[in-house]
């Protein structure tokens, strides 16, 4: 399930998954700058691949899905090293 944003505020990838931490987000960058980019949040919702396809459907000029910052640590196998 997905929510759109509305009067969504310009902001950095860092800064929306701070702001939306349990969250997936699409966000349309102002550019394809990698350093830092930043744009406008467009969709917010609980499914990465969902966001994916709403993206290619719109369709959403330097669009990108994006893991707030609690998904992020959840996916992370947190520093686990298995050696011989």
């Amino acid at each position: 399930m997905y929510k759109k944003i509305e009067n969504s505020q310009r902001m950095t990838e860092s800064e929306a998954t701070e702001r939306y931490p349990d969250k997936y987000i699409l966000i349309q960058l102002d550019n394809s700058e990698l350093f830092d980019p930043a744009g406008t949040v467009l969709y917010v919702g609980d499914d990465d691949d969902e966001l994916f396809s709403l993206q290619v459907k719109l369709p959403v000029p330097h669009g990108v899905v994006i893991e707030g910052i609690n998904i992020s640590r959840r996916l992370s196998l947190g520093g686990l090293v298995v050696g011989a």
